[in-house]
């Protein structure tokens, strides 16, 4: 009988695919950014995700959030993400939290998680992650996309440093982290959160190129980067 992971076997071996099935992900925001992470992370063949955004899904969302359509607007989008998501195998476990992550809620959200995905989009989101995320001692994977620029980060990884020690004055950052400022197009956030996957990927299955301590920022037109030490 065919193996659902058969083909990742013959790249990565399948001890490597237990370990990646064994793990806890939480994805914390299931917008243009989340909606390409969780999806990797599923097919990737994580067995336990936990999706966390309160918002619903609006019209002006659907070219760059793949998991939901037109007849879903007005739907919660942690809701209609785990029915999709759940459809890709039975062994799938994606339990979700219709809330908004807080500095005062999110610490029973990530207890389980061995990894949280920071998929937001407002620097006040991601520092309640990272505050927790430390607290607990959990790695933080960042994606950021302004315009035609991705920007990808680990914290809290190996000895690296927290999200909000990295960035101290992220209130003049607002604005310009906020693609609501700027545009965006799906195939900027489709590969932003590929590359957040990629670093999960790295983490899972402790290879020693995990993007901490450096902020790497890319050009996704001109396939330009810069790599910014932290």
């Amino acid at each position: 009988m065919e193996s659902l992971f058969e083909v990742h076997h013959r790249l990565i071996g399948k001890e490597n695919q237990k370990i990646i099935q064994a793990s806890n992900v939480t994805i914390v925001g299931v917008g243009g950014l989340g909606c390409a992470v969780a999806e990797n992370v599923v097919r990737l063949g994580v067995a336990n995700v936990v999706l966390i955004d309160s918002g619903k899904i609006k019209t002006s969302n659907l070219q760059r959030q793949p998991l939901f359509n037109e007849n879903e607007v007005g739907q919660y989008k942690v809701q209609i993400a785990r029915e999709k998501l759940s459809k890709f195998s039975s062994n799938t476990k994606i339990r979700i939290e219709l809330d908004t992550f807080t500095s005062t809620n999110g610490k029973p959200m990530l207890k389980q998680s061995d990894v949280v995905i920071d998929c937001t989009d407002n620097f006040t989101s991601r520092y309640a992650i990272s505050k927790i995320a430390k607290a607990l001692n959990i790695p933080m994977i960042y994606g950021g996309v302004n315009g035609f620029e991705g920007q990808i980060g680990v914290f809290n990884y190996q000895g690296s440093k927290s999200f909000h020690e990295a960035f101290p004055n992220f209130e003049h950052l607002l604005e310009s982290d906020n693609c609501k400022a700027s545009g965006v197009l799906p195939f900027v956030v489709q590969i932003v959160g590929a590359m957040q996957v990629a670093e999960f990927y790295k983490i899972c299955l402790d290879q020693n190129n995990v993007c901490n301590n450096i902020l790497r920022c890319i050009n996704i037109l001109t396939g330009n980067q810069r790599f910014i030490t932290l």
